[in-house]
């Protein structure tokens, strides 16, 4: 019979509890890591394993957000200290001043 800590770890492993807790904490530096003047333009919507999932909120940012992705994946992986991410998916939405 295993012990009830064995099966905690086990669980903890098996649903990357771990992973998931590090990925939140690095998107909280998602606008150090886009810089300031695109930040503004883009919010994350939250992230599926491996893929961030980003809206932006005019067709330009979305460009150079899907153009910048290698080195914005590169920034969070390094501010989290681990290769957390390995894709962003861009969609388009109006800015949050335009919804009704």
């Amino acid at each position: 019979m295993k012990s009830v800590r064995t099966l905690v770890e086990s669980l903890r492993q098996n649903l990357e509890l771990d992973k998931v807790s590090t990925r939140k904490r690095a998107l909280k530096l998602w606008n150090i890591s886009v810089g300031e003047k695109l930040s503004p333009m883009c919010s994350v919507v939250g992230f599926s394993e491996s893929t961030i999932i980003i809206r932006a909120f005019n067709p330009a940012a979305a460009m150079e957000l899907r153009y910048r992705s290698n080195d914005i994946i590169a920034a969070l992986n390094k501010s989290a200290g681990k290769e957390l991410f390995l894709y962003m998916k861009v969609t388009l939405r109006p800015g949050r001043d335009r919804e009704r």
